[in-house]
């Protein structure tokens, strides 16, 4: 998808949906509260009916709200046991089937822990297990950006540098921005300054094109020296997130903003009217 700004959404279905658990009516709330995008939110498991992705990805494509997708929490492509790795990765493969049905061009996940690990170990797992993925999505003619999640605990595989390697070293695999995870994860990178050298770096070291179709993440966060606690929403946080807008606007930043607190859209239209009113 080729983005000329910024698209603003919830991760899952908002909040004053009249029928939260229906992911159509969601699409139709988000394009009546004049937000953008919605993220398919399939964190306890892949389950959807095929009418309801193809009533998904017709709601979507007429309404002008184009989707994106997360996979399940329960995916550890460095687990201890072969049979938990290979789960992980139809979980992945699983996701990425349903989100395509949808017309999701996006998908995002955790994707490892190190489990006391080396990280260097961890990453030769990861990028294996996802050049795997890759070719089996190939072979259905399933073409979405994998997007492993830059992840908030010191425990979990998925820090900046991480991603950047992982996007240089498998064709189909795009970072997830969580500016949230990056603050707890670090306790740095909190300033409109900090934000731009991201940005810089994101650019220098994975081209041109890296800021023009981004999948971002933003939450209120609180956290403690392994990492987040739990989302937030955007007043209740010392997260800066003004400036982080800022520096998108700045830097002509493209593509998806998820807001991932707990108010959903209320977080999302704030983070929208300020992004649009500089």
């Amino acid at each position: 998808m080729d983005f000329d700004r910024l698209l603003f959404g919830t991760a899952g279905v908002p909040n004053s949906t009249p029928k939260k658990n229906n992911p159509i009516d969601g699409v139709k709330q988000i394009h009546s509260l004049g937000l953008d995008c919605m993220q398919l939110e399939f964190a306890h498991g892949v389950r959807m009916k095929e009418e309801v992705s193809s009533g998904l990805r017709k709601a979507s494509f007429e309404l002008g709200i184009p989707l994106t997708s997360h996979g399940p929490y329960y995916i550890n492509l460095n687990a201890r046991e072969q049979d938990k790795i290979d789960s992980s990765v139809e979980r992945i493969i699983q996701t990425a089937k349903i989100s395509d049905l949808c017309g999701a061009e996006s998908m995002t996940f955790h994707a490892a822990f190190y489990m006391k690990d080396s990280p260097y170990d961890v990453f030769d797992l990861v990028e294996k297990s996802l050049n795997v993925i890759e070719e089996r999505l190939g072979r259905l003619d399933i073409e979405i950006d994998l997007r492993p999640e830059l992840t908030g605990k010191t425990s979990q595989f998925g820090s900046l540098e991480e991603l950047i390697h992982l996007t240089k070293s498998v064709k189909s695999c795009r970072p997830c921005m969580d500016f949230s995870h990056l603050y707890a994860r670090t306790g740095q990178y909190n300033s409109y300054d900090e934000f731009c050298c991201v940005l810089d770096k994101l650019e220098e070291e994975l081209g041109d094109g890296a800021l023009q179709n981004m999948h971002t993440h933003i939450s209120g966060i609180s956290s403690s020296s392994k990492g987040d606690l739990r989302h937030l929403n955007l007043e209740d946080s010392k997260f800066n997130w003004k400036d982080l807008i800022r520096a998108f606007k700045d830097r002509d930043c493209r593509g998806y903003v998820i807001s991932n607190s707990p108010n959903l859209e209320v977080d999302a239209k704030m983070l929208k009217d300020y992004y649009q009113a500089i």
